[in-house]
């Protein structure tokens, strides 16, 4: 294995006892030495691939989200669908990472949390929250171009789209009621149908 490999695989094994760490501890009581412990390193041996707590989150993000990304654009690529299809897996998928998949959940939580604490970290969070937006507006607007919609009201409705599953998820994960999820995909298809 190269060199380069290697070290991209270390960083990914970094990446994924810290995303460990965040499903069951809170970022603020995460440091660098528990990551460390929990990747099989020592602190001095994850410094060396991320020298600071900054840029393990940064790599924990774009890994986070891009994944996300990666699996959504697999999922609806090679099909061949309407879109209506398009928009119900769209839904089903946002629905499954954000709302269902509890560890995403706890992870998300706590990068957002991070982000309110540092800047740098927020833009970060603010380029992938808005390429999603852009996932769910660009469906919205494929869905409603027979009525002619303004690109505004497709970010509108995909950014309701985004509060809804991110809160649903939330309050699920916080104080769950078995929420009807066929109900909750039939009422973002009509909002992604009919608008505002």
């Amino acid at each position: 294995m190269k060199k380069e490999q290697k070290i991209i695989q270390k960083k990914s094994q970094i990446v994924e006892a810290m995303k460990r760490c965040l499903e069951r501890s809170v970022y603020s009581q995460i440091s660098l030495e528990d990551v460390a412990k929990e990747a099989g390193y020592s602190k001095g041996g994850l410094r060396h691939y991320f020298p600071t707590r900054e840029m393990l989150y940064v790599a924990l993000i774009e890994n986070f989200f891009n994944q996300i990304q990666r699996d959504q654009i697999g999922i609806l690529q090679g099909l061949d669908l309407d879109m209506n299809d398009k928009a119900l897996i769209t839904t089903l998928f946002g629905i499954e990472r954000f709302m269902l998949d509890k560890k995403n959940m706890r992870i998300l939580i706590n990068i957002i949390l991070y982000g309110f604490e540092d800047e740098k970290i927020r833009e970060i969070i603010k380029k992938y929250i808005r390429n999603h937006l852009n996932q769910y507006a660009s469906t919205i607007k494929d869905l409603k171009a027979a009525q002619g919609s303004a690109d505004s009201e497709a970010q509108f409705i995909g950014r309701v789209t985004q509060i809804i599953l991110l809160f649903a998820g939330i309050l699920e994960f916080i104080d769950p009621v078995q929420m009807d999820t066929p109900r909750l995909i039939e009422f973002l298809l009509k909002l992604y149908k009919y608008g505002s």
